[in-house]
């Protein structure tokens, strides 16, 4: 069984940090339903070692993710589908990491702070301050640069 894969045919599969813990959340659309695992591993052929991380802790992460996992932005010449990539504390203020999930080969990455509204529920909001941009960029570069590259 240890060479044995598995793929969710019903399901995607988007992969994320929560501060410096690595999951995956596997998304059934249909069935509005998600499931988180912890990432344990990841082996040299790709196949991730999954590992369930407890009936609570997921409770808290899909609160934590419910309303902003999955964003859509107005950019330029489109609107942008993103999924969270990570969700980090830098400075004592919380920000959302965002890929584009429907381009895997859009390498551009889009943050946000993030604030608890007090219903559940985060509000996103664009970073202004050039000096906490920067700060928030080199943190991510450090912590997670090895996990999302341009290549």
């Amino acid at each position: 069984m240890e060479h044995h894969k598995f793929q969710f045919i019903k399901g995607r599969e988007f992969a994320f940090f929560h501060e410096d813990v690595h999951l995956l959340l596997i998304d059934f659309e249909r069935d509005e339903k998600k499931e988180i695992f912890r990432i344990d591993e990841q082996k040299a052929d790709g196949t991730y070692i999954l590992e369930y991380p407890g009936e609570l802790y997921i409770e808290q992460i899909k609160e934590l993710i419910s309303s902003i996992f999955f964003v859509q932005v107005n950019e330029e010449h489109r609107e942008g589908r993103y999924a969270m990539g990570a969700y980090f504390t830098c400075q004592r203020k919380e920000y959302a990491l965002f890929y584009d999930r429907e381009n895997l080969e859009n390498h551009e990455l889009i943050f946000f702070r993030a604030a608890a509204t007090g219903t559940g529920d985060y509000e996103l909001s664009n970073v202004t301050d050039q000096d906490e941009y920067r700060e928030v960029v080199e943190h991510m570069q450090e912590r997670y640069g090895h996990f999302f590259t341009t290549d």
